[in-house]
């Protein structure tokens, strides 16, 4: 909820909460109502609806939850970072998906990796750095890996709509251009 009202542009209501992160509305409104008592979050009162604002002012947000969510963005580099160096050779394209890319509970922490490579190949070869993809992951995030390896020729074959379709529903482009 604090994740949202952070990258949130303008004031946001509580629905609008609710939508984005999947929480009920009870448990939204306690939480809202909880944050606006701690003045963590503003509240102004409108005919239509109740909006809300992170209080960036306000001692903890500025000092400790700014710089979480400010690393939290810079981990999607880092990890671009991470595969582009460790596997070999190395993918045209890197897209995340599952939990993480959904914002979802990170007690089963782990990334999903869809690589394409641009060669049969070429993807063949890259299964020898995935050890080491999974050890660099797992000691720099603790998160465990789970990729998926294709080649561009592959993308098109029916077996892999449902990963498609995940991919555009929640996928995170590391780099390259998907086919």
């Amino acid at each position: 909820m604090l994740r949202v009202l952070f990258h949130a542009e303008e004031p946001v209501t509580g629905r609008e909460i609710e939508r984005r992160t999947g929480l009920s509305n009870r448990g939204v409104m306690m939480a809202l109502e909880s944050l606006v008592d701690l003045a963590a979050v503003q509240c102004e009162i409108t005919e239509r609806a109740h909006w809300y604002t992170l209080n960036r002012a306000h001692y903890l947000i500025n000092k400790g939850l700014k710089a979480a969510f400010e690393a939290e963005d810079l981990f999607w580099d880092d990890l671009c970072k991470t595969v582009r160096r460790v596997v070999h050779p190395r993918p045209v394209a890197a897209v995340a998906t599952g939990p993480l890319a959904r914002h979802d509970d990170l007690s089963g922490g782990r990334i999903e990796l869809t690589l394409v490579f641009s060669t049969v190949r070429n993807r063949l070869r890259a299964f020898r750095s995935m050890e080491m993809l999974e050890e660099a992951a797992w000691d720099r995030y603790a998160l465990a890996v789970n990729a998926t390896l294709l080649a561009a020729t592959e993308v098109d074959d029916d077996e892999y709509d449902t990963l498609w379709r995940r991919v555009e529903r929640e996928g995170i482009l590391l780099f390259g251009t998907l086919p």
